[in-house]
Protein backbone atom coordinates (compact mmCIF):
# COMPACT_ATOMS: atom_id res chain seq x y z
CA UNK A 1 0.00 0.00 0.00
CA UNK A 2 1.37 3.20 -1.26
CA UNK A 3 1.97 5.89 2.16
CA UNK A 4 -0.44 8.40 0.85
CA UNK A 5 -3.24 5.47 0.65
CA UNK A 6 -2.31 4.84 4.47
CA UNK A 7 -1.88 8.30 5.78
CA UNK A 8 -6.06 8.79 4.15
CA UNK A 9 -7.23 5.38 6.01
CA UNK A 10 -4.96 6.26 8.95
CA UNK A 11 -7.16 9.31 9.35
CA UNK A 12 -10.24 7.78 8.37
CA UNK A 13 -10.56 5.53 11.22
CA UNK A 14 -9.19 7.91 13.81
CA UNK A 15 -11.83 9.94 12.60
CA UNK A 16 -14.53 7.18 12.91
CA UNK A 17 -12.70 6.47 16.69
CA UNK A 18 -13.10 10.47 17.48
CA UNK A 19 -15.99 11.35 15.88
CA UNK A 20 -18.57 8.33 16.55
CA UNK A 21 -20.61 8.51 13.01
CA UNK A 22 -23.21 6.36 14.48
CA UNK A 23 -24.13 9.25 17.12
CA UNK A 24 -23.13 12.01 15.69
CA UNK A 25 -24.85 11.43 12.22
CA UNK A 26 -27.38 8.53 12.75
CA UNK A 27 -29.43 10.00 9.95
CA UNK A 28 -26.80 9.95 7.77
CA UNK A 29 -25.16 6.74 8.34
CA UNK A 30 -28.27 4.38 9.76
CA UNK A 31 -26.96 1.27 8.59
CA UNK A 32 -24.00 1.98 10.86
CA UNK A 33 -25.92 2.71 13.66
CA UNK A 34 -26.70 -1.06 15.07
CA UNK A 35 -23.01 -1.86 14.34
CA UNK A 36 -21.49 0.84 16.50
CA UNK A 37 -24.41 0.81 18.88
CA UNK A 38 -25.93 -2.73 19.47
CA UNK A 39 -27.91 -2.34 22.63
CA UNK A 40 -31.77 -1.80 21.58
CA UNK A 41 -34.12 -0.72 23.27
CA UNK A 42 -37.80 -0.82 21.57
CA UNK A 43 -41.15 0.54 22.58
CA UNK A 44 -43.42 3.37 23.46
CA UNK A 45 -42.57 6.89 24.72
CA UNK A 46 -43.40 6.81 27.94
CA UNK A 47 -42.31 10.46 28.67
CA UNK A 48 -40.73 13.48 27.14
CA UNK A 49 -38.10 15.25 29.22
CA UNK A 50 -37.34 17.72 26.78
CA UNK A 51 -36.17 18.61 23.24
CA UNK A 52 -33.11 16.19 23.37
CA UNK A 53 -34.20 13.66 26.00
CA UNK A 54 -37.04 10.73 26.34
CA UNK A 55 -37.87 7.55 27.82
CA UNK A 56 -39.03 4.69 25.91
CA UNK A 57 -40.32 2.00 28.49
CA UNK A 58 -39.09 3.84 31.27
CA UNK A 59 -35.32 4.13 30.22
CA UNK A 60 -34.37 7.86 29.83
CA UNK A 61 -32.58 8.44 26.36
CA UNK A 62 -30.17 11.51 25.46
CA UNK A 63 -30.04 11.51 21.98
CA UNK A 64 -26.11 11.94 21.13
CA UNK A 65 -26.61 14.10 17.96
CA UNK A 66 -28.75 16.65 19.34
CA UNK A 67 -28.24 19.86 20.77
CA UNK A 68 -31.61 21.48 22.29
CA UNK A 69 -32.36 24.73 24.18
CA UNK A 70 -32.78 24.48 27.79
CA UNK A 71 -36.15 23.59 28.66
CA UNK A 72 -36.44 26.75 30.83
CA UNK A 73 -36.12 29.05 27.58
CA UNK A 74 -39.02 29.64 24.93
CA UNK A 75 -36.90 27.77 22.41
CA UNK A 76 -36.38 24.93 25.00
CA UNK A 77 -39.93 24.32 25.19
CA UNK A 78 -40.83 24.59 21.63
CA UNK A 79 -38.19 21.82 20.87
CA UNK A 80 -40.01 19.47 23.85
CA UNK A 81 -43.37 20.59 22.60
CA UNK A 82 -42.09 19.38 18.81
CA UNK A 83 -40.67 16.07 20.08
CA UNK A 84 -44.24 15.64 21.95
CA UNK A 85 -45.73 15.98 18.63
CA UNK A 86 -43.32 13.61 16.80
CA UNK A 87 -43.44 10.48 18.82
CA UNK A 88 -47.03 10.93 20.64
CA UNK A 89 -48.68 7.59 20.05
CA UNK A 90 -45.32 6.03 18.52
CA UNK A 91 -43.14 2.92 19.35
CA UNK A 92 -39.52 3.66 18.75
CA UNK A 93 -36.72 1.95 17.93
CA UNK A 94 -33.56 3.01 20.43
CA UNK A 95 -29.66 2.15 19.91
CA UNK A 96 -27.45 3.00 22.57
CA UNK A 97 -24.02 1.98 22.81
CA UNK A 98 -23.72 1.42 26.71
CA UNK A 99 -22.72 4.69 27.53
CA UNK A 100 -24.62 6.73 30.42
CA UNK A 101 -24.70 10.78 30.94
CA UNK A 102 -26.63 11.29 34.51
CA UNK A 103 -29.27 8.88 34.40
CA UNK A 104 -29.65 8.58 30.86
CA UNK A 105 -28.42 6.37 27.76
CA UNK A 106 -26.51 8.14 25.00
CA UNK A 107 -28.37 7.27 21.80
CA UNK A 108 -30.38 7.49 19.04
CA UNK A 109 -34.53 6.76 18.28
CA UNK A 110 -35.77 5.83 14.94
CA UNK A 111 -39.56 6.30 14.34
CA UNK A 112 -41.39 3.22 12.88
CA UNK A 113 -41.04 4.41 9.07
CA UNK A 114 -37.13 4.68 10.01
CA UNK A 115 -36.41 8.26 10.11
CA UNK A 116 -34.29 9.54 12.97
CA UNK A 117 -35.46 11.32 15.62
CA UNK A 118 -32.47 13.67 15.87
CA UNK A 119 -32.17 14.19 12.63
CA UNK A 120 -35.82 15.97 12.02
CA UNK A 121 -35.20 18.05 14.64
CA UNK A 122 -32.41 19.37 13.34
CA UNK A 123 -33.52 19.27 9.21
CA UNK A 124 -36.90 21.46 10.91
CA UNK A 125 -34.33 23.56 12.65
CA UNK A 126 -35.56 23.35 16.17
CA UNK A 127 -32.62 22.11 17.74
CA UNK A 128 -28.75 21.74 16.44
CA UNK A 129 -26.53 18.96 15.79
CA UNK A 130 -24.43 18.11 18.73
CA UNK A 131 -20.65 18.21 17.88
Amino acid sequence: MKLPALIVLSLLALSIATIDPAERFPDYVPWLVPILAPEKIAGPVTHVRDGDTIEVGGHAIRFGSLDCAELGTPAGQRAKIEMQRLVEGANLVCRTDGRRSHDRWIGSCNLPDGRDLAGIMITRNICRRYW
